[in-house]
């Protein structure tokens, strides 16, 4: 993974480059980029240039979007960039792409090799793959297409833990907020740089837009007295059978503690009510104090809809005490610590880190679920960024495990992905797959990358198997 691309003979030197490794290493870099020009358009792509939409690296205007590096600046204070209005294709067909390339919806997106099958997994079976036939009835469906023909709810309480991809504390007195999306607009904070003024407006709601409501996490005791906790068998610390996260106390989880799995809180709980269903939402979870030792990063979760057919079982084995008999929905929103925002471009060798300024988009690829299951995710399936990231990182089979596997091109038994370094503004991902012998488009989200903050995109099944 490179900071610069060279295109068909021409050489272009990304911004970013300048506020990642300085201006004297420019020149050696450009020298060291010409003398490979010639050689570069002979080859077919290696699976490393797989994370770029049409093979590159450069999140340019030869993406299909403008550049939206403005003046770089490493993050100092008053520092914009330029970001697009809108989010221009890529391509038009897959001859637009580079080889083993498909075009899905304006995104050039790497196929999958020949001997590759796409397949969901069991979330009750270790994940393991399974002979369920893959459904895909969802994927080029609207949030209005959905819900079509769902019951009339108007309200519910959704409610569950704070959920953390990777390291970090409890996730305690996190900031939860849940806009209506057609309520959020991202774009006058869009050309903000650095990280402290960028979080600042976007908490400005005169500027991105009022939330629907908005609450902050608390410890388990916290919960017990707000009436948000939920009956379990288990105490914590008690030892339990591991992995099974859903007989310890609301907000433990049943992992190794000196050797044998215990019950440990590690997530901190929270409720919202009033939400309404069959709406598409984007839920925000944020540090609640400016100066949080974990250095949580802003966190968007993109396009979740309580769908008012998959509610909550009434009583107080599946809902919150203060809420039994109401309408529930169980919904566990995520957080990034600093800890993980740095380890991912680190382990897949992009250098320097992620800019300020630039975004991440992560999440996981599932299937569209069925009448008698919610959405599994897919394994070998592989992503395409319009305006593409720095790096494309893909991960192992286990939940647990948030270190990338760099020479993974694909997802693994979990579905996960994570694409760092990404330019702000109107952005495409797209995925595709190998279903009965032969190369398909999985499913496509329009999203918008916030600067500094991590964007969550599962696609393109709403509907996760929640197993903690």
């Amino acid at each position: 993974m490179t900071n610069s691309a060279s295109t068909h003979g021409h050489l272009s030197i990304s911004p970013r480059l300048f506020s990642k490794r300085g201006a004297a290493l420019v020149s050696i870099a450009a020298l060291l980029l010409m003398s490979a020009c010639i050689e570069e358009e002979k080859r077919d792509p290696s699976p490393a240039s797989d994370a770029g939409a049409d093979g590159s690296s450069s999140g340019g205007a030869s993406s299909g979007g403008s550049s939206s590096s403005g003046a770089s600046s490493g993050g100092s204070s008053g520092a914009t960039q330029k970001v697009p209005d809108t989010f221009k294709d890529a391509c038009k067909a897959d001859g637009e792409c580079k080889t083993n390339h498909m075009c899905i919806k304006g995104v050039c997106v790497p196929k999958l090799d020949s001997s590759d099958t796409t397949t969901v997994t069991d979330p009750q079976n270790d994940n393991e793959p399974t002979s369920e036939k893959v459904s895909l009835g969802c994927k080029d469906e609207t949030v209005a297409d959905m819900v079509k023909g769902l019951p009339s709810v108007a309200t519910v309480t959704m409610w569950g833990r704070v959920d953390r991809f990777g390291g970090g504390g409890a996730t305690i007195d996190i900031e939860v907020s849940v806009f209506k999306a057609s309520d959020f607009n991202p774009k006058p904070c869009a050309t903000i740089v650095d990280p402290a003024e960028s979080r600042a407006c976007y908490g400005d709601e005169s500027k991105v837009g009022k939330p629907l409501a908005k609450v902050t996490s608390v410890g388990y005791d916290g919960g017990v007295k707000k009436g948000w906790h939920v009956r379990r068998p288990l105490k914590d610390q008690q030892e339990c059978t591991k992995g099974k996260h859903l007989t310890c106390p609301h907000g433990s989880l049943c992992d190794k503690v000196d050797g044998f799995p215990k019950c440990t809180f590690q997530h901190g709980l929270y409720a919202i009510s009033g939400l309404p269903t069959n709406v598409a939402l984007i839920v925000r979870t944020r540090a609640a104090k400016e100066n949080d030792p974990n250095g949580w990063r802003d966190s968007y979760i993109w396009n979740v809809v309580l769908f008012s057919n998959r509610l909550d079982p009434k009583g107080e084995d599946h809902q919150p005490k203060a809420f039994i008999g109401t309408d529930t929905y169980r919904y566990n929103p995520t957080i990034v610590g600093e800890g993980q925002w740095k380890l991912v471009p680190d382990t897949i060798g992009v250098l320097g880190g992620i800019s300020d300024g630039d975004g991440v988009i992560g999440g996981r690829v599932r299937d569209c679920g069925t009448d008698k299951r919610r959405s599994w995710s897919l394994f070998n399936t592989k992503i395409g960024i319009g305006i593409p990231a720095e790096g494309l990182a893909y991960f192992n089979k286990s939940e647990v495990d948030t270190v990338p596997v760099k020479s993974r091109t694909a997802t693994n038994h979990v579905g996960r992905y994570a694409a760092v370094g990404i330019p702000a503004g109107p952005n495409r991902i797209a995925v595709a797959g190998r279903v009965d012998g032969k190369d398909v488009a999985i499913g496509y989200s329009d999203v918008y990358v916030i600067p500094n903050s991590l964007v969550i995109v599962s696609l393109p099944g709403f509907v996760p198997h929640l197993n903690k």
